[in-house]
């Protein structure tokens, strides 16, 4: 015997009793494996005019206390779903398969279908998951994101993807924190990279996709800020060359102390003939040795050349030891 979708169902179900024309009869009312494009062996037989009411019907008085109990019990349903769960509890007169027969419908679908996994079990409750969606709304507004409707869709994700609160909320510090509370200039790569040109909202729209993964994120983060320290310091370059001196270690603080002094050291290199490129600066940030002793080598000679100089401008003015001639 196929196995049933739900796990509600256990390893039984439950058999329905149903009436039509003065019959009496059983039915499935859990779906097996098989019958999700048909419904089950119940809802085919109400389909085809069965009812769980002997006198064959249910009454407008049913309704109004089965949408009461929906309201206290899931006051989060839309106006659609508490009604088609009211119809369902007259029929059924018990929560668990009024709100089980609900699920099954086109009125909840259209608002919660992003909870169903393939096999028909929720990912989480409908409380739930309204819950975690709420949180996402509140970590929006604590960074001044007041209207949040432009994420429904992506929030819906975020659940479907079983993305916690708590997620969320690390994921937006670290692009308030590192992008937007930053320097302009990452602010400014971090819109050319991922393509953004309007608000903030949408930097957080791109930045909340459950597509982009965390780690890749806070690396493309950390890789955009070394790029900023260079654009201040008036250096351009590619992201993949700026991603690997992230990668080889050159954090946001070294590449701010590489890119502001770089001017003067490739100064230093034209003054002494010496052929030193920003390649070399960044090479010796990372820890290269030959490059790290090129540079040593390059301050040396610098400051033998500007002691030559000093040596010959007292020379000029007859400047001898301590004594004056």
């Amino acid at each position: 015997m196929a196995e049933f979708i739900s796990e509600e169902a256990g390893t039984s179900g439950k058999q329905m009793t149903i009436y039509k024309d003065g019959q009496t009869t059983t039915a499935q009312f859990y779906q097996r494996k098989g019958e999700e494009e048909t419904g089950s062996e119940y809802e085919r037989m109400v389909k085809d005019g069965w009812t769980d009411s002997p006198t064959g019907g249910q009454g407008l008085g049913d309704q109004a206390k089965g949408y009461n109990i929906g309201a206290g019990l899931y006051k989060f349903f839309p106006e659609d779903v508490l009604n088609e769960y009211a119809k369902n509890w007259a029929t059924y007169g018990e929560d668990n398969l009024a709100l089980s027969v609900t699920r099954q419908s086109q009125s909840w679908k259209n608002e919660f279908s992003y909870l169903e996994r393939d096999d028909g079990s929720l990912i989480m409750s409908e409380l739930e998951a309204v819950a975690d969606i709420a949180s996402y709304k509140e970590t929006l507004r604590e960074i001044g994101i007041v209207d949040t409707s432009m994420f429904d869709g992506k929030f819906k994700e975020l659940v479907a993807g079983q993305t916690s609160p708590s997620e969320f909320q690390d994921r937006i510090n670290l692009v308030y924190d590192q992008v937007v509370d930053n320097i302009p200039g990452v602010e400014k790569l971090f819109r050319d990279t991922y393509g953004i040109d309007t608000d903030a909202s949408t930097i957080f729209a791109a930045l909340i996709n459950p597509d982009v993964n965390d780690e890749l994120l806070k690396g493309n983060i950390k890789t955009l800020t070394v790029a900023a320290e260079a654009d201040a310091a008036g250096f351009t370059g590619s992201f993949e060359r700026f991603d690997a001196l992230r990668k080889a270690g050159l954090t946001q603080e070294g590449a701010r102390t590489l890119y502001q002094s770089a001017e003067n050291t490739l100064g230093m290199g034209t003054q002494t003939g010496s052929e030193v490129s920003l390649d070399t600066l960044e090479q010796a940030a990372i820890g290269d040795r030959q490059a790290q002793e090129t540079i040593g080598l390059l301050g040396a000679e610098a400051a033998s050349m500007s002691s030559a100089k000093i040596g010959a401008r007292r020379k000029e003015n007859k400047t001898t030891g301590l004594l004056e001639n």
